[in-house]
């Protein structure tokens, strides 16, 4: 189901920056279809019940972006666009909201910041370039596995690992920053030495300095659905798996060895590129209203 909504707002205020304070999301659902995705959980509030199929898009989304840009007498803090789903997911084919966007951002001089699994966001490769010659533009991508059939299980609608980091390479030197996520490491799955080195080594040929890491968190009902899809497609790892992941999180002696040994991959490719925020014009506003996005984006729609 994809429905066309008029929202009330599309700012959002979050208290951690995760890397910005402050998000906007021009669709509610994703069609990237990541199986591990934290925000499956968020379609709740809304009463719709498949996250990668029932579709909200903010046919307003660039409008109320510039009422609310105009209203606040924005202090050029940097915007995540995307927070919680892909903007570039599939629908932005047809609905083509992020140019609108852009506009806003540029007539704003608003600093931005990209992550998309996604290359369809090469389409919008000149905007985005001439943008970045009028305020900051950082961007990224993730990737979880090379492995094209694990990644079509996991990630079904997102582009292959090879062509996200292809990519992400043609924005160097144009953008303020580019970053690559190695993220969620899949254990049993991703992180292989084999696995781990390639894409360390992918982002030395391919010039991306930043590299950053996480692993797999399965938060509340992902938790089931994601065990439940290693027992189907992957019967062999599930034992392992399971128990690994008896919480939400993995247990410290795993997570220790696998962080060891991407310190010393780092060290043999000589990747130590660190994100660095934005500074604002001023001291950011204190908004307690925004704390909680999903509250908030419930209230929106």
């Amino acid at each position: 189901m994809i429905k066309e909504v008029q929202s009330k707002t599309v700012l959002t205020f979050h208290s951690q920056g995760f890397p910005t304070h402050w998000d906007v999301n021009p669709y509610r659902g994703c069609t990237i279809g990541c199986r591990y995705c934290f925000a499956q959980y968020s379609h709740n509030y809304l009463g719709l019940d498949d996250f990668f199929k029932d579709i909200l898009v903010k046919t307003n989304v660039s409008e109320c972006l510039e009422k609310e840009l105009r209203r606040k007498k924005w202090n050029r803090e940097q915007v995540k666009i995307g927070g919680t789903t892909d903007l570039y997911q599939h629908i932005e084919k047809k609905y083509k909201l992020l140019p609108k966007i852009f506009d806003v951002i540029k007539k704003h001089r608003t600093p931005i910041f990209l992550q998309t699994k996604s290359t369809l966001i090469l389409r919008d490769f000149e905007i985005i370039k001439e943008l970045s010659k009028i305020t900051e533009v950082d961007i990224s991508t993730s990737i979880s596995t090379f492995d094209e059939s694990i990644r079509k299980v996991v990630e079904p609608g997102a582009s292959p690992a090879i062509e996200r980091i292809e990519m992400l390479a043609k924005f160097n030197g144009i953008c303020r920053s580019t970053t690559l996520g190695f993220m969620p490491i899949i254990p049993y799955l991703s992180d292989t030495d084999v696995h781990l080195d390639t894409t360390f080594k992918h982002a030395k040929e391919y010039g991306i300095d930043n590299v950053v890491t996480s692993f797999l968190f399965l938060r509340g009902a992902v938790r089931p659905k994601f065990l439940s899809l290693i027992k189907v497609n992957f019967p062999e790892i599930f034992p392992s798996f399971s128990s690994l992941y008896e919480t939400s999180t993995i247990d410290g002696s795993y997570s220790r060895e696998i962080k060891r040994k991407l310190e010393n991959l780092r060290s043999k490719y000589k990747l130590y590129g660190v994100y660095s925020p934005v500074k604002v014009m001023e001291q950011p506003r204190q908004i307690s209203l925004f704390d909680n996005i999903e509250a908030e984006e419930f209230n929106r729609i």
